[in-house]
């Protein structure tokens, strides 16, 4: 597989697929792992430009593979996207202190997910 512009880390087959298809059809080279605890290894390996990760999966949370990622040297120009349907405002909040660059709450439309990603990929890294 290429080098991804996008790995995407979600448990859930109906997202992941859909996630996949929006970015994919945009022109993204795109990744999808399934298994959080493989996530790691995968964003090492690809050096993606952006990680988009749900919260809430078995295994490794969200907030841990974006903390991971802004905490390692190697990996911190890496932007992340937390997509989760937990929106209350704590969360978000909480996903930023971790360094998220960007939150977008589930349910998502294909547009406001393809301007979300577009913009954090344009945008300077933090």
């Amino acid at each position: 597989m290429a080098q991804p512009d996008i790995i995407i880390v979600e448990d859930d087959d109906l997202v992941g697929e859909i996630s996949s298809s929006i970015l994919t059809e945009a022109g993204y080279a795109v990744q999808w792992v399934q298994d959080s605890r493989e996530a790691e290894a995968a964003i090492k390996a690809g050096m993606p430009r952006l990680v988009i990760t749900d919260i809430m999966m078995p295994g490794i949370t969200g907030m841990d593979i974006c903390k991971g990622i802004k905490s390692e040297p190697q990996l911190s120009g890496i932007k992340v996207l937390v997509v989760s349907a937990k929106s209350f405002e704590a969360e978000k909040r909480r996903a930023f202190m971790f360094g998220a660059d960007g939150f977008l709450p589930k349910p998502f439309n294909a547009q406001l997910m393809l301007d979300t990603v577009k913009g954090l990929i344009a945008g300077p890294a933090k």
